[in-house]
């Protein structure tokens, strides 16, 4: 069906059960063993994938193979028809995500004889929609690449040049550095994933629209990201951390707040550390076709967009936008005071079909969060839940004169109204028994990249 998070193969004859799982632009492929543990003659499975509206279907590949007679490798990456995945569970990353339609997958059991020769079991096959916005119209989870350790960026990018000509050294330089990799719009939009086209897109929508926008940002220092807030002039209001060394004079975000008093004027531009330090991230876009709001973890920073693994989780329609212009309000005006207001409750985000409520921290010992969001935690979820980014020294109670449960982030709380779309499950299937052995390359991260 449509838009379904998880589907399952339906072939009673197969020997192993398969599930899919969607995911932001990949595929998580889960398979099982019917009964008991695999013959030992079988040595894995062959992964096949076909794009919407595509006539055949592609191998995946597997970055190790079996050795030949002499003990060598095949050092090219070899199909898993020949080179079988030996996990019970793989996640692929299309090139062509984006497409509208079914993308179909079929996995295979592979079998080695006494001579070393392969063959085909019974296969499973099934088909599931990678589309890239997470409920249309409403919420939309996305997420940084974070893979700059993997060995699909080594392909891709670092043998075209040095790391340290896509990401500036030291934060502090972050505005002034100008990357001279020459793949580097290709390197950086890859690594930035959909977290930050979506955050990209956003503030040009807001340009085009001359909308208000609302940010309150912790790192603050790439170069992207403050051109396009310098545009939006007076229609900006911003709250920048300046705790530790974001409060230096020559640091990142002591250069935007110059750059953004300018554009946006001086009483648009506020610093602020709370007791600590103001680690929430949040934009909000209010215009006249545009009312969405970004969550999350995601930094504005080189590290934060590019190096780290992060999500940006954005909310579309009014009541968010009221609730986090509320909150906004209540940084900008009440920052000694704010665990005692309304932005510290729990309100409903008033989507439909999906059970989502926001709460801003810091909060007093009153409406302290963290028992009711791990008891929800416990009782009604598998997987849905993103928690930004807590401190550890803050996660506790703060022992001040106030009391307040001094939590530095914001809290989320995901949990779909139907019952089969809260079972966000990550492979459901044990490592098994097999025989054969692949030799080569690590596997990175159980991923297949295109």
């Amino acid at each position: 069906m449509a838009g379904d998070f998880q589907v399952s193969g339906k072939n009673a004859t197969a020997l192993f059960t398969l599930k899919l799982h969607r995911g932001d632009g990949m595929c998580l492929i889960a398979m099982n063993w019917k009964k008991g543990k695999p013959p030992d003659d079988f040595v894995g499975f062959a992964i096949e994938s076909k794009p919407p509206g595509g006539d055949s279907f592609f191998p995946l590949n597997n970055r190790v193979a079996f050795p030949g007679g002499d003990g060598s490798v095949n050092p090219l990456q070899l199909s898993t028809l020949v080179s079988p995945i030996q996990k019970f569970r793989w996640v692929h990353f299309p090139r062509n995500a984006n497409l509208d339609g079914e993308f179909l997958y079929r996995v295979t059991p592979i079998f080695m004889d006494e001579e070393d020769r392969l063959s085909q079991g019974e296969p499973q096959e099934v088909g599931i929609e990678l589309r890239r916005e997470t409920y249309p119209g409403q919420v939309n989870v996305t997420f940084t690449r974070g893979f700059v350790s993997s060995q699909a960026f080594v392909d891709r990018y670092e043998k075209f040049g040095k790391f340290n000509t896509l990401i500036p050294g030291k934060a502090k330089d972050g505005l002034k550095f100008k990357a001279t990799h020459p793949k580097k719009d290709e390197a950086l939009a890859w690594m930035g994933f959909e977290a930050r086209e979506t955050i990209l897109d956003l503030l040009d929508q807001a340009i085009k629209e001359k909308a208000e926008v609302r940010v309150v940002a912790y790192d603050l220092s790439e170069p992207e990201v403050v051109g396009r807030l310098e545009k939006l002039c007076k229609l900006l209001r911003i709250i920048i951390d300046d705790s530790a060394d974001h409060g230096d004079d020559d640091s990142g975000e002591t250069q935007s707040e110059k750059r953004l008093k300018k554009s946006a004027g001086k009483d648009n531009v506020k610093r602020q550390h709370m007791k600590s330090l103001q680690h929430n991230k949040m934009i909000i876009v209010d215009g006249t076709g545009t009312k969405k709001v970004v969550f999350g973890s995601t930094n504005l920073s080189w590290r934060g967009l590019y190096v780290q693994a992060n999500n940006a989780f954005v909310v579309e329609g009014k009541k968010p936008v009221e609730l986090a212009l509320a909150a906004f309000e209540n940084y900008f005006d009440n920052e000694k005071t704010f665990g005692k207001t309304d932005s510290a409750e729990l309100f409903d985000l008033g989507l439909k079909d999906i059970d989502a409520r926001v709460a801003f921290s810091p909060h007093s010992s009153s409406n302290s969060l963290l028992d009711q969001i791990g008891e929800d935690i416990g009782k009604n979820c598998l997987l849905p839940v993103l928690f930004a980014g807590v401190p550890r020294d803050n996660a506790r109670r703060h022992q001040g004169d106030d009391k307040e449960d001094f939590q530095k982030d914001w809290h989320l709380r995901l949990r779909h109204r139907r019952q089969e779309g809260r079972r966000h499950r990550p492979a459901d299937a044990k490592r098994k028994h097999r025989s054969g052995v692949l030799v080569g390359a690590r596997q990175e991260h159980s991923r297949t990249f295109q």
